[in-house]
């Protein structure tokens, strides 16, 4: 089963063991504590749901946040490196070390 088909399973039987508990009564089962305790675990489960939903989000805005500061810091390297480069010309050993770093 899915994560939505366990989480809609739950939600049935909630619902039809609340319809039929005088159904269930009548055959010598009080399903008052189970139904509680369902209740309860599915809005832990939901409330695990979100909390996750929102780590994610949290998660891929990080991810967004260090990429885009990789490519400034990135940027700002490789303009470094050319203007040493313009300043001490293509043939000059520290541009030669300068060109290793990039291959």
């Amino acid at each position: 089963m899915t994560e939505a088909e366990k989480r809609d399973f739950i939600a049935q039987m909630i619902s039809l063991v609340q319809e039929e508990q005088d159904t269930l009564k009548d055959k010598g089962f009080n399903p008052a504590d189970r139904l509680d305790s369902l209740k309860v675990k599915k809005q832990a489960a939901d409330s695990a749901e979100i909390a996750q939903q929102a780590a994610a989000a949290e998660a891929q805005e990080a991810t967004a946040q260090a990429n885009q500061a990789l490519a400034d810091s990135y940027k700002d390297a490789s303009d470094v490196a050319d203007l040493i480069s313009g300043l001490l010309g293509k043939d000059n050993e520290l541009v030669k070390k300068m060109r290793k770093f990039r291959s």
